[in-house]
């Protein structure tokens, strides 16, 4: 294979997941100001066991049509002002409302959010008019709900969105907290590279180095290597990405589940062997092979217990080179997961005939990536995988492939694309590709 700048798999999964958190943040983005237009709030009040029961209603006015804006204005207005929630988003999550608002039933003002804020002697100083107009921005949003409460004060309390930014929930919840990845898309190196991205499209540096490189005048890995807070923001991201594709992957291959009975699976570039040992422990597959670079599998070696590596669950860990037929066992599958991402289209055909090689007659290859959409199923919609491609182009390490793409890739290399199973989660898709 191709040497990549770190040798641990779960540092290649930091660096190929610059952010997924890249579509949460995206999400709030691209949802901007649900309006600009004016709205009438009326409050209708009741008491039921001292927790007061609200009717919002939101009556939309014909502001919007008596001064002549068309809906192309609006809608425009929304996209330029998306990062006006961006930036409030992670100012409220870092002045700890969404914790402040766990758990209450009722809802609460915001001098009522300030007194639960745990700051010490922080709590006095935060700006409450500053942050009562940023929770407002949310509102608008579907984050926060505002109310007017019996004082006639308004009052917030959290959707299911907000829920999820809370830093209590955990894997046991059967939720995960977003706020790792509000964090890391909104710290200011990501945001500083944003602004690098003008230049580098028009290409007014000789160098052609990516946004993040412009802003921090050295790489993403060197930049992580020396700030560990904005690493840990990052790292955790990454953690939860991969937990969250590995369960997302399994449960689409159940598709697939009769067919890998007995078979022979090669996972190609797949680091420690999280991958295969989690598909040796749920499905009744033959031999499992993890092949990665011999550095890689060195350390892998090195951190791997007998309780890995018992009868139900062996996976045999090899040192290789995915363009080296030589090195990959025969096998009826080959997986490989946010590898050929990172590879030029001729890499990837040289690869997949690598692959087609080592294959049985019957055998497919699939490739783990976000597929991007073609044409009609992209214009006018809002897509995480698109999202996160763009994105990821500001460290200039790697790019997504539409299902278009990769079947033209597949031909060259003779495969055929079969098909694209979709995964619960946005950051990977199962594209599988068989032998003409």
């Amino acid at each position: 294979m191709v040497k990549r700048t770190s040798k641990s798999p779960v540092m290649f999964l930091h660096y190929i997941h610059i952010t997924f958190i890249y579509l949460v943040l995206g999400i709030s983005q691209c949802i901007g100001w649900t309006t600009i237009a004016s709205y009438n709030y009326v409050s209708t009040r009741h008491i039921e066991d001292d927790v007061y029961s609200r009717k919002l209603v939101l009556a939309e006015s014909s502001t919007d049509e008596s001064l002549g804006r068309s809906q192309a204005e609006m809608d425009l207005l929304q996209l330029a002002q998306g990062h006006f929630v961006s930036q409030a988003l992670v100012t409220v999550l870092k002045c700890g409302v969404f914790d402040a608002l766990a758990g209450v039933d009722v809802y609460l003002t915001v001098d009522e959010i300030i007194s639960k804020i745990e700051q010490g002697n922080r709590a006095s100083s935060i700006n409450r008019d500053a942050l009562f107009r940023c929770i407002r921005l949310l509102c608008t949003t579907g984050v926060i709900h505002e109310t007017i409460n019996k004082d006639n004060d308004s009052a917030f309390f959290l959707t299911d969105m907000g829920r999820l930014l809370q830093s209590s929930l955990s894997e046991s919840d059967n939720e995960s907290s977003m706020a790792p990845f509000i964090l890391h898309w909104s710290s200011h190196e990501i945001w500083d590279s944003w602004l690098q991205l003008p230049g580098y499209v028009v290409g007014d540096d000789s160098s052609n180095r990516p946004p993040f490189d412009r802003a921090h005048n050295m790489s993403c890995s060197e930049y992580y290597k020396n700030n560990a807070e904005e690493c840990s923001h990052r790292n955790a991201v990454a953690r939860q990405t991969s937990r969250k594709e590995i369960d997302s992957i399994l449960d689409a291959l159940q598709v697939l589940e009769s067919n890998l009975d007995g078979k022979t699976i090669v996972d190609i570039g797949g680091g420690y062997g999280d991958m295969m040992y989690a598909l040796k422990g749920s499905n009744n597959v033959g031999d499992c092979y993890c092949l990665d670079l011999p550095g890689v599998i060195d350390d892998a070696m090195s951190t791997t217990t007998d309780s890995d590596n018992n009868d139900n669950t062996h996976v045999s860990l090899i040192p290789g080179d995915m363009f080296d037929t030589s090195t990959i066992p025969q096998c009826d599958y080959i997986f490989t997961k946010h590898v050929l991402c990172d590879f030029s289209d001729e890499d990837v055909v040289r690869a997949l005939q690598s692959f087609h090689k080592a294959l049985s007659k019957e055998g497919k290859c699939i490739i783990m990536d976000a597929v991007l959409p073609n044409c009609d199923d992209l214009n006018g919609k809002w897509n995480a995988a698109v999202s996160f491609d763009v994105l990821l182009m500001l460290s200039g390490r790697r790019g997504e492939r539409s299902r278009l793409e990769w079947s033209n890739l597949a031909k060259k290399a003779g495969f055929v694309l079969d098909d694209v199973l979709s995964t619960s989660t946005v950051t990977v898709d199962l594209a599988i590709l068989s032998k003409v």
